[in-house]
């Protein structure tokens, strides 16, 4: 790799250029935190430099219509950092406008593109699935995505990595030994779907008086009408605001998209909350699969149900035994942290890079 003209200003230290989005809570600013820690120096590309985001349609509409040049203005400002700073790995998580051209000029340059895809789907507005094939490396956090990918790409530029929460914000504040003050018997936070209302309603219609509260966008519009909504607080909740939420809950559901809008009919078998929750000191029901269990010990540091009537009968049974619920909250919380932090993720990364792109 050519030097970079920066190369005075610094030591040997590993060097990354994150393309992305870095807001507090996302995935992208936990890992540019985990690289930091190992000692990288780490410049990034914001992907909301380039673009209009937010939640006023007005501006969403705008952005549409902005988006071909704000693409192009993003891809430039990624080959303009990296041609000044020379880094070893381009890292972005999921890759979104980051057109072909640009990882293609970036390998030229010597620099590795590495993309850290945490979705159970390939259909966004912005990326096609065969701009992976650019990429020297895919981290995926799903495991029904390995032999798909391996076979498309090749399997050595493919690995299992997954899911975490940011340190600075997926953290318990209640200190250990103590019950944190409770405000919600069941807490449900994510974006809506289908899938997800099928099984809140099912809650709902069997314990009607339950104290609960469900947290997300869209949540307004899909849950109108239904025995649900009542009980949706709609926004979206982010940083201190969400952890505490989770800590204040005796029961935090952890249930999933479903396969909508996947071509391949893949859905989530685990998810960032699925890490998030145990982080927070939350007392986690998940519903239960394999891959769950090759991160968690079932009913000793995570509940777990198969189907609606086991869910109920979980509830119930979780609610009526709070010493058991913390005992297991607490082993949870042992498990996650700080093994599945973004911090560790980052780790992981660094072992993948030397193994797999023969970087130092």
């Amino acid at each position: 790799m050519t030097s970079s003209p920066l190369a005075p200003l610094g030591g040997n230290a590993p060097s990354m250029l994150f393309a992305g989005e870095l807001i507090s809570y996302s995935t992208g600013a936990g890992l540019v935190q985990g690289f930091r820690s190992l000692g990288w120096d780490v410049a990034e590309v914001s992907i909301h430099d380039a673009s209009i985001t937010g939640e006023d349609r007005l501006l969403r509409a705008a952005g549409r219509l902005m988006s071909p040049f704000a693409v192009r203005a993003y891809n430039r400002a990624i080959l303009k950092r990296a041609k000044l700073l020379q880094p070893d790995v381009m890292l972005t998580v999921k890759g979104l406008n980051i057109l072909p051209e640009t990882l293609y000029a970036l390998r030229q340059q010597g620099t590795r593109v590495v993309n850290f895809y945490p979705d159970y789907k390939f259909e966004h507005t912005g990326f096609n699935e065969r701009w992976l094939a650019h990429y020297d490396l895919v981290g995926t956090t799903k495991s029904f995505q390995v032999d798909y990918l391996a076979r498309m790409i090749g399997a050595e530029r493919v690995a299992l990595v997954h899911h975490g929460y940011v340190p600075d914000l997926h953290r318990r504040r209640t200190p250990a030994g103590k019950e944190p003050h409770y405000l919600r018997d069941v807490t449900y936070i994510g974006n809506a779907s289908p899938n997800k209302l099928a099984w809140l309603n099912r809650v709902v219609s069997a314990l009607p008086n339950l104290s609960m509260i469900v947290v997300g966008r869209n949540w307004h519009k899909i849950a109108a009408g239904t025995p649900v909504e009542p009980f949706v607080f709609g926004h979206f909740l982010a940083g201190d605001q969400f952890a505490r939420l989770i800590e204040h809950s005796r029961i935090n559901l952890a249930v999933h998209h479903g396969s909508s809008g996947s071509a391949q009919g893949w859905e989530d078998k685990v998810s960032t909350r699925t890490f998030e929750i145990p982080a927070c000191g939350g007392f986690m029901l998940h519903v239960d699969n394999d891959d769950l269990r090759s991160l968690y010990e079932p009913e000793t540091e995570v509940g777990v149900f198969e189907d609606g009537d086991d869910l109920i009968e979980k509830i119930r049974h979780y609610l009526a035994n709070p010493e058991q619920r913390c005992e297991i909250a607490n082993r949870g919380h042992a498990r996650a942290v700080p093994a599945y932090s973004l911090s560790s993720r980052a780790a992981e990364l660094v072992e993948l890079f030397r193994a797999r792109l023969q970087l130092a």
